[in-house]
């Protein structure tokens, strides 16, 4: 609400300037005033016409069991803005009325949470029900080298380097965009933005911080996609083996942020059959 009054008394401010150059500067001609007019009516629309925005306050259950699901990943893509939900799975994310949320965890369908058109509130509280989903994995062949040196020996004669070889599982998902927003640049038709950017130096720190709070949140998710738990269930690897095989199972963040939790689990995949051909089996077995 605040700058909502903030730019009326701009625009008040505006107006007045306007108004004796319009009615009392009797040089102008007709044309010149006339497009002064047209530019005051633009003013207004532009800064009346902007869409408020619904802050969502969630709870994501498990459909089948109604308890709490930890960890999901909400992603606003219009606004470039992602969360995760907490232990008890509770989640906080604004949107526009317009907007739709994909909600998706490991395990789980993914859902699109979009508003109702009759929403007339700018804060919800909702809860949504995930169903699990059944993910079925690639088989693969077990191999592994007699002991370090035979370990060495062929990373030293590998022919393609492991980065080299990961490139063909940059997968895409249509519709997302991850990449940084485009800044939208002072126009004849946005007066009101212009003086807000230029001179107020309260709007300079909330932007800062809300680029700051946009690359918490996208971490944020990126952890959520691919840590130490998911490699755990993926794999069923010991947990003094979880950091050996996330140093050799590099997923690039360009790859994590728009894939899904099935394309996760491929690439994943993958990797262990390479780990498993270049580390002893008996390392690899739980002795727990």
């Amino acid at each position: 609400m605040g700058k909502y009054i903030h730019s009326i008394v701009l625009i008040k401010l505006y107006f007045n300037y306007l108004s004796n150059i319009i009615f009392e500067n009797y040089s102008l001609n007709l044309m010149v005033r006339i497009i002064l007019i047209l530019f005051c009516c633009i003013l207004v629309h532009d800064v009346f016409g902007q869409e408020t925005l619904v802050e969502i306050t969630g709870e994501i259950i498990n459909a089948e069991t109604q308890e709490p699901v930890p960890y999901v990943h909400v992603v606003n893509n219009h606004l470039n803005q992602g969360t995760v939900s907490n232990t008890q799975g509770r989640f906080w994310i604004s949107m526009e009325k317009t907007d739709t949320l994909l909600i998706s965890a490991i395990g789980f369908e993914t859902y699109a949470f979009m508003l109702k058109e009759q929403i007339t509130s700018i804060r919800l509280e909702v809860t949504i029900e995930l169903n699990t989903s059944s993910m079925e994995l690639e088989a693969v062949d077990v191999f592994a080298f007699r002991n370090e040196e035979a370990l060495k020996k062929a990373l030293l004669e590998t022919k393609v380097p492991i980065q080299e070889a990961k490139r063909g599982i940059q997968l895409q998902v249509p519709g997302f965009y991850y990449g940084p927003k485009k800044e939208v640049k002072p126009s004849i038709g946005s007066p009101i933005s212009f003086l807000h950017s230029k001179f107020s130096k309260e709007v300079k720190e909330r932007k800062q911080l809300a680029k700051y709070e946009r690359q918490q949140n996208y971490q944020k998710l990126i952890r959520a996609k691919y840590n130490e738990a998911v490699v755990i269930e993926l794999t069923g690897l010991p947990k003094d083996k979880v950091e050996e095989f996330m140093e050799f199972c590099k997923l690039d963040n360009s790859f994590l942020g728009p894939a899904s939790e099935y394309e996760i689990a491929i690439a994943v995949n993958r990797c262990f059959t390479d780990f498993k051909e270049l580390t002893p089996v008996d390392s690899l077995v739980d002795e727990n």
